[in-house]
């Protein structure tokens, strides 16, 4: 009688954090701006000229890096603001629906 072995490969469920590069930023304003033309949204809009700043002050950035954790950290200055933002954004969302 034979028997077989089976290697099975093991993916980790763990998920690793880490700290978004400018590049990953880029990549989720176009992102946005994409779905907001999609859509047919206004391209005048304070939503579209808010991202289009941002894409703009990201590219002027002598250091695209510490440009993003500055501006991060002044959006979000601490946990509390953090978690007060979230929150009113998922009211917003759910009285949309």
């Amino acid at each position: 009688m034979s028997t077989t072995i089976q290697n099975i490969d093991q993916v980790s469920t763990e998920v690793k954090s880490f700290k978004p590069t400018w590049q990953d930023i880029k990549k989720a304003i176009v992102d946005i701006v994409k779905v907001d033309v999609y859509y047919k949204k206004s391209k005048d809009s304070k939503f579209m000229q808010n991202y289009k700043k941002r894409y703009t002050e990201l590219h002027q950035a002598e250091d695209p890096d510490t440009y993003i954790l500055t501006n991060a950290k002044k959006i979000y200055p601490n946990e509390d603001k953090y978690i007060k933002m979230k929150r009113q954004y998922q009211k917003y969302t759910c009285s949309q629906n």
